[in-house]
């Protein structure tokens, strides 16, 4: 019948085995349930965010580093004693039995506020570095969970397809009866539908290390039917150099050296201040008690004021923290140099990947599935009518499952590229 896309021949045949047969041409994977144990990517994100033990760790560590700030900001803690003396000193006043003492040191101006602004930039520093983590950490779990979105599709696709060939199966085993068929149709059905099972436990083992991996990013064992399939990205991708520049503004491990280069520079000049002395201050307290000796000594007490200067004369240990501090400036430079050319080079690999996948994607899609699909029903009206065997119609089966299997493959690829462009 013109149009129709199995020839008539062929349904005569299925009608006179007894045997029901859909084409595989037609059949889809079956579409998830969808119930509470579907997993869905967002709200794996959010877990992870949330709950992952090494991301939260990391976050402490940052929150504890800016509890510094006021701890190296403040002043030094004061300094109490007491002399006492087992023989006593004759004054005008008596003898003095005891002195009281507190000291208070006083950096040089500016120093506590530099060692504040270093310990707060450290703190920003490390929550920039638990946000890195954070953002490879999501990446690890998307790659994982578009590794089971294409077990889930490619698992479907081979129960179909061995679905399809147990009918295969069946016909070819009621030709043979018939005297019509050969038994190597049988065996070869067979042979493929085992085959297809071993796959089938193949895909089972990978669906299970993916779920594993996602258990211990989300700090949760994890169990699910079925995954939310995500729509196919297509992205319009800038040039390079655009994409560089979001990435420097944007990226965290880049706003983590712009702090840590201004972390160096305030080091550096702390360093320079370590040159200027400190100053400790002093009150004294002595006890005086009433004596004969002489006659006149009415015991009163005494107060003495006092001051003193931290003399920093080692100046090749302090000319060695400033050369440390611009050494560590440099390192910061050099490891922002590194991470521009690791970015460069890094978006110039994954767009032209995705590009190149794109591109394959459309043309299984558009050109060589379709061309199966013909070459299919081809092959199937040349059966029924006797011009060809039962294994090229295996084979051209065989042949439109392989490049819906490859599809499915690539469709994972191209999430997981965009991801890795996201990240």
């Amino acid at each position: 019948m013109p149009g129709s896309r199995f020839p008539g021949g062929w349904v005569l045949l299925v009608l006179l085995l007894g045997v029901p047969f859909v084409g595989f041409a037609q059949s889809q994977p079956a579409a998830p349930d969808p119930s509470p144990s579907v997993l869905d990517l967002p709200a794996l994100l959010a877990e992870v965010r949330a709950n992952n033990p090494s991301l939260r760790a990391a976050r402490l560590d940052a929150e504890a580093q800016a509890t510094r700030t006021r701890q190296v900001s403040a002043l030094p803690d004061p300094m109490a004693g007491v002399t006492v003396q087992p023989f006593p000193v004759y004054t005008a006043r008596g003898a003095q039995r005891s002195q009281w003492r507190v000291e208070q040191a006083i950096p040089f101006p500016g120093k506590r506020a530099l060692q504040g602004d270093v310990a707060a930039l450290g703190a920003d520093v490390a929550g920039r570095e638990a946000e890195t983590l954070a953002e490879d950490l999501a990446l690890e779990a998307k790659q994982s969970y578009y590794v089971l979105v294409r077990i889930q599709q490619q698992a479907a696709l081979v129960a179909s397809f061995q679905e399809q060939l147990r009918t295969f199966e069946e016909a070819a085993a009621t030709r043979y009866e018939v005297g019509s068929g050969t038994q190597q149709a049988i065996l070869k059905a067979q042979l493929e539908r085992n085959r297809l099972a071993l796959q089938l436990s193949t895909l089972a083992e990978d669906r299970q290390a993916a779920l594993e991996t996602l258990s211990r990013l989300a700090g949760r064992p994890l169990r699910a039917d079925s995954v939310a399939v995500p729509p196919l990205p297509t992205p319009a991708l800038p040039p390079p150099d655009t994409l560089l520049a979001v990435a420097l503004q944007q990226r965290p491990e880049a706003e983590a050296l712009r702090l840590a280069r201004e972390r160096a520079a305030r080091q550096q000049a702390l360093a320079q201040k370590q040159f200027w002395p400190d100053v400790t201050l002093s009150l004294t307290y002595i006890d005086v008690v009433e004596s004969d000796i002489p006659p006149n000594a009415d015991g009163r007490d005494a107060l003495a004021l006092g001051a003193g200067v931290k003399l920093p004369l080692w100046r090749d240990k302090l000319r060695a923290g400033v050369e440390e501090a611009q050494v560590r400036q440099r390192q910061v430079d050099a490891r922002t140099e590194a991470l521009e050319q690791a970015l460069r080079t890094r978006i110039a690999d994954l767009t032209q990947r995705l590009t190149q996948q794109r591109a394959r994607y459309d043309l299984l899609t558009g050109t060589l599935i379709p061309q199966a699909e013909t070459t299919l029903e081809a092959t199937l009206s040349a059966y029924t009518t006797g011009r060809t065997d039962f294994l090229d119609l295996l084979d051209a089966e065989r042949t439109l499952f392989r490049l819906r299997m490859d599809r499915h493959a690539l469709a994972a690829r191209l999430w997981s590229t965009t991801a890795a462009l996201e990240r």
